[in-house]
């Protein structure tokens, strides 16, 4: 960009014609800086709202699959994120370590179900 200034101040056969030429120069550099600005505020927007939207989604809809669904329970059992752009993120990455923990955590509540109902069921007493 300091090319193209000195280029225009090489070029204006006078001073006005300069100093016009450079307030326009440093408007333009404004603006497009400020619409730079603009358009990284709003994909940061975007990818706030779709994480919330993923955090919205995980309690009522995936952590309930894996409760409802068969065992063992994986965290395959959640599904999908809903927002497949967040794959490979962070977030993601945090949403998995959440899952596997679930799995665990349901996995290891149904072992003490089932040896306690074992002698039961081969006509063991009470």
């Amino acid at each position: 960009m300091i090319e193209l200034t000195s280029l225009v101040l090489a070029l204006s056969p006078t001073v006005g014609t300069a100093c016009v030429a450079g307030a326009i120069l440093g408007r333009v550099r404004r603006r497009a800086a400020t619409r730079g600005r603009n358009e990284a505020y709003a994909e940061a927007a975007q990818r706030l709202a779709a994480r919330d939207e993923e955090a919205l989604h995980t309690a009522p809809v995936r952590l309930l699959a894996m409760a409802a669904g068969p065992r063992p329970v994986t965290e395959s059992s959640a599904g999908t994120l809903l927002h497949p752009q967040l794959a490979g993120t962070a977030f993601a990455e945090t949403q998995r370590v959440v899952l596997r923990q679930v799995a665990a955590l349901l996995n290891a509540a149904e072992q003490p179900i089932h040896a306690t109902a074992t002698p039961a069921t081969k006509g063991g007493t009470l």
